[in-house]
Formats: C-alpha cells, structure tokens, sequence
C-alpha cells in the first residue's frame, strides 16, 4: 500500500494524509481496498474530530490481529 510498504501501525496517521489531512490517495487507484471501503456514518463521524479518532481507534482495536 502507497506511504505503508509493510501496513500501517494501529494508532500511527496515515502516511498519506496530506497537510490539511485529507487523503492524498482519495479516488485514485492505488488507494487500498479498506480505505475505500470505510463508509462514515453519523456514528463513526460523532459530534467532531475527537469523536471521529476515538471511534476509528476502538475499531483498530477490535480488528487488530491477536499476538
């Protein structure tokens, strides 16, 4: 995956986040499948930014490979 040779850490910023913290990948091919198959919702987004992190934190928690 473009910015990630070997994937991203849970909690670590995309690598290819841009300044403003958009995706630098948004609608081009390379950008990967789980990404594009993220669909925000009301419960996801929460009332702001802080909301939306905590969230996206808890399902790399629960998605995160057992060691």
């Amino acid at each position: 995956m473009s910015g990630h040779p070997a994937g991203k850490a849970a909690g670590a910023p995309c690598a290819n986040l841009t300044a403003d913290l958009r995706c630098g990948l948004w609608q081009r091919p390379e950008r990967p499948a789980c990404c594009g198959g993220l669909q925000a919702s009301e419960e996801m987004c929460g009332a702001d930014r802080d909301a939306a992190l905590s969230y996206l934190a808890h399902l790399e928690r629960i998605t995160a490979p057992l060691s």
